[in-house]
């Protein structure tokens, strides 16, 4: 059961509504978002010039995580890097990837 999905639907559910039995899985967002990290970086430094600190710490803000774990996302997805750079993504190459993401 969800953290906090008893607390929550005591208070806001209908009484006759059913109780979902959906069950989390540590980590199953990690791998898309570890890939949203990368692409966003590249967006920052290569696209829009900004220096790598200064990327950083706009991803800081963007994903909630440190900039050493940032940093280890990167390093760790070091070939989608690699295979943005060769693809020469822009834009609309990331909007394909990540539509929900802001790119302008």
């Amino acid at each position: 059961m969800l953290l906090g999905n008893q607390f929550v639907a005591g208070i806001l559910s209908e009484p006759e509504l059913k109780k979902s039995n959906v069950k989390h899985v540590k980590g199953v967002f990690t791998e898309n978002r570890d890939k949203a990290v990368v692409c966003r970086l590249y967006y920052h430094y290569n696209i829009k010039g900004m220096r790598y600190d200064v990327a950083l710490a706009t991803l800081n803000q963007e994903f909630f995580l440190g900039e050493t774990t940032l940093a280890q996302i990167i390093m760790r997805e070091g070939d989608l890097l690699k295979k943005l750079k060769a693809d020469e993504a822009d834009k609309k190459y990331l909007t394909n990837l990540f539509p929900h993401y802001n790119w302008n």
